[in-house]
């Protein structure tokens, strides 16, 4: 069983296989976690060069390149099935687009002022934007804050730019995109604040009827020993049972 994983921001392969390592250990030997990082065109190349995988598994904005990675494989290519016959998504933060096609849907229509608001970074400014594309933005928002004590940046940093520059996060109600096959999600009760609503809607992207959530008080990590770890382990079994069932 081959998984693909990708760590989160600020860290590296060797902070997420610190991270696994209970899981790691207590696992069966024949299981294989190589680690890569990057965007979309390195997923894609890992997989060339390395795979073909079973699953992958992400921690963090790991989880999040996954998640826009299969989302857009999914709604570019819905005749092709996906690389992977599960995911993994570990304190996930919220996925943007690489589509600009997409991030024309959501800011194309806007008015200057509007404009003005998502630029400013002010989370009063955000909330006055129209109905229906205030959701992208405001979680947008959380993840930059959320991060801030790694990036060192304001929310301003990343949207006080040009509108075609300006990151568009897939949003559940404005993306069509669903993923089918089975996903685990692991996040923290005590995770930083706001990153826990992101990794609820990422899950809103994929079948209630394959897709377990596990809530444990590790935070912003994974759980490495005792009763969480287990809880893990057999979130896992469980995940590989379900790929292995004939799809509908």
């Amino acid at each position: 069983m081959r998984i693909l994983c990708l760590h989160g921001y600020g860290t590296s392969a060797d902070a997420l296989q610190y991270q696994l390592s209970g899981l790691l250990h207590s696992a069966d030997p024949s299981w294989d976690a190589p680690s890569i990082e990057n965007a979309h065109s390195l997923i894609a190349e890992a997989i060339e060069d390395e795979g073909p995988f079973d699953g992958i598994l992400g921690f963090s904005q790991g989880a999040s390149i996954i998640a826009s990675f299969l989302l857009e494989q999914t709604a570019n290519h819905p005749e092709k099935p996906l690389p992977f016959r599960f995911a993994i998504f570990c304190s996930t933060t919220i996925p943007c687009s690489s589509d600009p096609n997409y991030c024309r849907s959501i800011t194309g229509g806007l008015s200057l002022q509007d404009q003005q608001r998502i630029r400013s970074g002010q989370d009063d400014q955000i909330a006055q934007l129209p109905a229906s594309i205030k959701a992208p933005f405001e979680e947008f928002a959380k993840v930059v804050k959320a991060g801030l004590s790694i990036t060192r940046e304001p929310v301003s940093f990343f949207l006080d730019r040009s509108i075609e520059e300006i990151p568009c996060a897939l949003h559940p109600d404005h993306f069509p995109g669903r993923l089918s096959i089975p996903t685990l999600h692991l996040r923290g009760h005590n995770d930083l604040p706001g990153l826990s609503d992101c990794a609820s809607l990422v899950e809103k992207f994929c079948n209630p009827r394959c897709r377990k959530t596990i809530v444990h008080t590790a935070g912003h990590d994974i759980p490495r020993s005792g009763s969480e770890l287990r809880q893990f382990r057999a979130g896992l079994d469980w995940l590989v049972a379900q790929s292995q069932l004939p799809t509908q």
